[in-house]
């Protein structure tokens, strides 16, 4: 086979090797199982990693910053009156 005629897309290499050397179902002679594909069990937990870390990352700069910078109480940094009067200061006329 020429350069030329060779399939480009690798969907279409794998079938030509298969058909080559005459294994039409693409299972190994050898009796050992195919390999998993992991993406799809990647892409999930990455899904919810991404998440999960900004949300810390976010809880944590707000009780480093409140507590160990603002020197205050921990308990503070949860109140809604807290962010409410920090929301007051920012955006006062």
């Amino acid at each position: 086979m020429s350069d030329t005629n060779k399939p480009t897309d690798r969907l279409a290499r794998v079938r030509h090797t298969n058909d080559a050397e005459g294994k039409q179902d693409g299972k190994p002679d050898d009796g050992t199982k195919p390999a998993r594909k992991k993406t799809a069990r990647w892409r999930i937990v990455i899904r919810w990693m991404i998440p999960l870390f900004l949300l810390l990352a976010l809880v944590g700069g707000l009780i480093v910053g409140y507590v160990v910078i603002g020197k205050q109480s921990l308990s503070d940094v949860f109140k809604w009156e807290t962010w409410q009067h920090v929301i007051d200061l920012v955006f006062a006329p």
